[in-house]
């Protein structure tokens, strides 16, 4: 596993609002997330080279996701970014990058899923509820999305106890509670790497949702091909960059 490039000690500046923009199909802007892709890329390290460098836009695309308001798919532009030195090793070079609420190879939008499951944590198959903030007509789909919903909320949750373990010094590792959800505990697992980035001092009082950790996820584990640098490798260099 390629290491961790060091910091450069560049502090991060989004505030939670900021984030919180592209977790929502309503509230996106495609120019604002180019901007925070741009931002991030001073610090973690390429997907497709797995070494931090300047980032290149290679295309702005359309994709269509599901909006459960109108019940149509909604034309989004997205980013693919370009990798010179990933081109230059003979590997994928170009990756299109979702904001989070867009689920890969998939219309149907993880905000509405995770709004479901806030409803029914144990994945209760409700077809009105699921037409509703799914924009979903067939009920296997809706089936299929929950269960896919789950697997990824459970994943994250993993992932993000795993990396709070390893960072006793700033973090507070917290113990599932009986009849706790894995959206309950993903949500406390994302509140104290909050707090662990402040302490670390890594932030400024910046947010990241429970949405984001579980698109991460998601976007890892459905990538067509290994990525160059790992989820951890990634999280800790966006969250704990600042070393000043």
């Amino acid at each position: 596993m390629r290491a961790c490039p060091p910091s450069r000690g560049i502090r991060h500046t989004l505030t939670p609002e900021q984030i919180e923009h592209y977790c929502s199909l309503n509230d996106y802007d495609w120019q604002a997330f180019r901007l925070l892709l741009m931002e991030l890329a001073l610090f973690v390290p390429c997907p497709l080279c797995g070494e931090v460098h300047e980032l290149r836009i290679h295309a702005v695309l359309w994709r269509k996701v599901r909006s459960p308001e109108q019940g149509e798919n909604t034309p989004i532009p997205i980013i693919a970014i370009i990798c010179g030195r990933a081109e230059e090793a003979g590997k994928q070079y170009t990756k299109r990058i979702l904001p989070p609420f867009v689920i890969p190879y998939c219309q149907i939008g993880r905000e509405g899923v995770l709004g479901y499951l806030g409803r029914f944590p144990d994945g209760k198959i409700v077809y009105r509820l699921g037409n509703e903030l799914l924009g979903a007509r067939d009920i296997r789909t809706i089936r299929r999305h929950i269960a896919m919903g789950l697997a990824t909320i459970a994943a994250a949750g993993l992932e993000l106890a795993r990396l709070l373990s390893g960072l006793p010094a700033h973090a507070t590792l917290p113990e599932p509670q009986l009849n706790q959800s894995p959206g309950q505990y993903l949500e406390e697992l994302s509140e104290q790497m909050d707090r662990a980035a402040r302490r670390a001092g890594g932030t400024q009082g910046s947010e990241t949702p429970p949405m984001v950790y579980a698109h991460l996820v998601s976007v890892v584990e459905r990538s067509p091909g290994p990525l160059a640098v790992s989820l951890t490798c990634a999280l800790k260099a966006a969250l704990f960059h600042d070393t000043s």
